[in-house]
């Protein structure tokens, strides 16, 4: 199969390598979103997927835009039998749709028609579900609204966070995408309509998202708060005024309860933090502004910590 291939993350490279691979297909060209400036804007970034790309010497493009004449016209000349999307980051528009001779599908890292949007594999850690996937679909118009084709469920386990779920997904993913492909030139791949009544949202995080209020949250929530957030924006306190970020976290139980106010650095080492209800949260990594990211026990040896009061 003659494929087009649209993606831009770390996310969408294993389904790319794994299709390269497989032999049973050509990849004729990927689309991904324009390099950017780095964060201290004196280089330019290539997308995970382009650099892929280049590597396996396959044609990249990477159009600030779909809706044009010409990029149209351009997979027109490439005649892809089928596009294949995970994490683009664009809309593709009617005209591109219906264009290749299978249509368009799409991996999504959620078990749609849950987590439809941008952050579906975050708000899953945010809300500290149980159980997550990954879901292949026939693309429309909508946002990942098309009928599902196939789909692969996994347990969370309780340390896990964005950032592993990534990489878990995206293997998961991967086979899940082969397999669809089989099935698909088989001819016995099924379509089922999404159900409308159980569809929920992923919006994109924003970075207000990330600041975690001791007075309001207790424990588990933050402790799901900074898992979910850890691939970015990292959720953050604030410590003697400076911002603290904070990496990785873990409920604490069995500590001697007290009357102290919320966020109140109850002991060093380990560093635990009491919360609302009574409950403890351990940080194991954190980051104070202007410094490297370190281990709690490390900080805590630099630093005198003991009754100290985040997030005033």
């Amino acid at each position: 199969m003659n494929i087009v291939f649209m993606g831009t993350p770390e996310f969408s490279c294993k389904t790319l390598e794994k299709v390269i691979k497989s032999k049973k297909h050509e990849v004729l060209a990927v689309f991904t979103k324009p390099d950017k400036a780095n964060k201290r804007g004196n280089t330019i970034e290539f997308s995970p997927v382009k650099k892929l790309a280049i590597k396996n010497s396959i044609p990249v493009y990477q159009p600030i835009t779909l809706k044009s004449s010409e990029i149209h016209k351009k997979l027109i000349s490439l005649k892809p039998d089928l596009i294949l999307v995970v994490a683009y980051g664009k809309i593709l528009p009617r005209d591109i749709l219906c264009l290749p001779k299978y249509g368009c599908i799409n991996l999504h890292g959620s078990l749609l028609p849950k987590y439809r949007g941008a952050a579906p594999i975050q708000r899953a850690v945010l809300n500290a579900e149980k159980e997550t996937g990954v879901t292949t679909i026939f693309m429309d118009e909508g946002m990942d609204t098309g009928d599902i084709l196939l789909k692969e469920k996994m347990k969370l386990e309780n340390d896990d966070s964005s950032e592993s779920l990534f990489k878990k997904l995206s293997n998961i993913g991967s086979d899940l995408v082969l397999r669809t492909l089989e099935e698909l030139e088989e001819g016995s791949l099924k379509r089922t309509k999404q159900d409308e009544k159980e569809a929920t949202y992923a919006p994109p995080l924003k970075k207000e998202e990330a600041k975690i209020d001791w007075n309001e949250m207790e424990s588990s929530k933050i402790d799901s708060l900074i898992k979910g957030m850890d691939s970015g924006p990292v959720a953050y306190t604030t410590l003697n005024g400076k911002r603290l970020k904070i990496f990785k976290s873990r409920i604490f139980k069995n500590f001697l309860k007290e009357n102290y106010k919320f966020g109140t650095i109850v002991n060093e080492n380990p560093l635990v933090v009491f919360c609302k209800n009574n409950t403890f949260l351990e940080i194991l990594e954190l980051q104070l502004e202007n410094k490297k990211r370190m281990c709690a026990k490390d900080f805590s040896l630099g630093n005198k910590l003991l009754l100290k009061v985040l997030g005033n």
